[in-house]
């Protein structure tokens, strides 16, 4: 078997769930114990461990590897051989989260295209719109569209995602054609409640200058698709992401509202994963199907 000063303390932080706690029963310190676990890590080719400010966790690899340390040299040389097989071919369990109106309406197909391609690979995917831990809730890749956050993780935009104001007829004929940002401040407005902060429309003009307006709350919901049928039904203005609104502008049902300003900022569609390092193929080969999938369909 091959022996790494790694395997022992990889198995104590997986005990105490901590590099601090787990240096100090060992004896050496915390980054000691971190420089042990990257070594065995680029040994194997395997990412064993997550680490962000709130949590130390296993990846998949790091959890059955702990699992059978102390069953004996052979075990582990096995259970090694088929982790690197994974390296060639995806394969274990692929656990991810995606939002709820955009997954129903475009990820169904890559989603299961990946399931028929890789059958060593068992499929678990979350349709959610709700903010997520990724590492702590142990999912291997989320995919988000907007503005990403700062938050330690990595992400690969594998699509654009604008997004437009729009209205219908019916309603722009009753409150009249708003002509610059600052009209909606009056106008009835349909709230995505998911996003932070206080109802508000970031916008960039033709001079490419930024500016703020505060919008009134008419209709809350946290489904692209609801606010689209509110829209429709005429509550009010509603920001709506391009994918759940273009059929309609097409046909006249909506409208778009001041085209001349863009939405700010720039927004994306992206798959987003924990850590770079060593990425496993079952995570890249799902982002080669997703992107491929929504360049097909012009997302």
């Amino acid at each position: 078997m091959l022996y790494h000063p790694g395997f022992e303390a990889l198995r104590e932080v997986a005990r105490q769930g901590s590099f601090i706690k787990a240096a100090r029963i060992l004896g050496i310190s915390g980054p000691a114990i971190s420089k042990q676990i990257k070594n065995l890590e680029a040994r194997l080719n395997l990412v064993l461990l997550h680490r962000t400010t709130r949590a130390v966790t296993l990846t998949e690899a790091g959890r059955r590897l702990t699992e059978i340390l102390d069953r004996g040299g052979s075990e582990v040389d096995a259970l090694l051989e088929q982790l690197s097989v994974g390296q060639d071919r995806p394969f274990g369990r692929l656990k991810m989260n995606v939002p709820m109106s955009f997954g129903e309406m475009f990820l169904h197909k890559p989603i299961a295209d990946y399931a028929a391609a890789y059958p060593d690979v068992v499929v678990e995917v979350d349709f959610d719109d709700k903010r997520v831990h990724l590492v702590e809730e142990g999912y291997d890749l989320v995919v988000r569209i907007g503005v990403l956050e700062d938050s330690g993780l990595f992400a690969r935009r594998v699509g654009d995602c604008p997004i437009y104001l729009c209205a219908t007829p019916d309603f722009v004929a009753r409150h009249g054609t708003p002509e610059t940002p600052s009209d909606l401040s009056t106008l009835p407005a349909i709230i995505y409640s998911n996003a932070p902060g206080s109802p508000t429309l970031t916008f960039r003009d033709a001079d490419g200058h930024d500016g703020t307006v505060s919008l009134r709350p008419q209709f809350y919901a946290n489904s692209a698709g609801m606010m689209r049928e509110a829209c429709l039904r005429g509550v009010g203005v509603a920001l709506l992401p391009a994918f759940c609104c273009e059929d309609h502008l097409e046909t006249g049902a909506l409208v778009r509202l001041l085209p001349s300003f863009q939405t700010s900022p720039d927004r994306g569609i992206y798959a987003v994963y924990p850590d770079r390092r060593f990425l496993p193929l079952k995570v890249r080969a799902f982002i080669d199907i997703l992107e491929q999938s929504l360049r097909a369909s012009k997302v």
